[in-house]
């Protein structure tokens, strides 16, 4: 896999543990709450924006590795979304730029290619 020969050229030397807890909120208006406990995290998102019109809730779990960050949310529905990103300093304010991707369920007899009308991606910009 690409990203596992890229690995090998990655630094081994992790930028200072940042400290993620507690709120942040993206562009959207949506929110999540971290709890960090050594590399691990855990919390709940809060998603502003859903197919139904209201917000809507997801448990959330992932990754801290210095000022990198990877988490999932697991939501009610038949979804799952994945972020990976890091901290920014934006003129003295801390942000999390991330990319995301949303898989969602579709019938199983999709043909191949159909399968891939499930996978959503975009970008993420978090602030406290």
């Amino acid at each position: 896999m690409k990203h596992e020969l890229l690995l090998g050229k990655v630094s081994n030397t992790a930028a200072g543990t940042l400290d993620f807890d507690g709120e942040w909120r993206n562009q959207l208006g949506s929110r999540m709450l971290l709890t960090v406990s050594g590399a691990s995290l855990r919390g709940e998102y809060y998603s502003a924006v859903s197919g139904g019109g209201s917000p809507i809730r997801g448990d959330l779990t992932g990754f801290v590795n210095g000022d990198l960050i990877s988490f999932v949310v697991n939501w009610p529905s038949a979804a799952v979304t994945a972020w990976v990103g890091q901290v920014i300093n934006d003129n003295g304010n801390e942000l999390i730029e991330t990319l995301w991707q949303m898989t969602t369920n579709v019938p199983d007899n999709q043909e191949p290619t159909g399968m891939w009308q499930s996978v959503f991606a975009g970008t993420d910009r978090f602030h406290r």
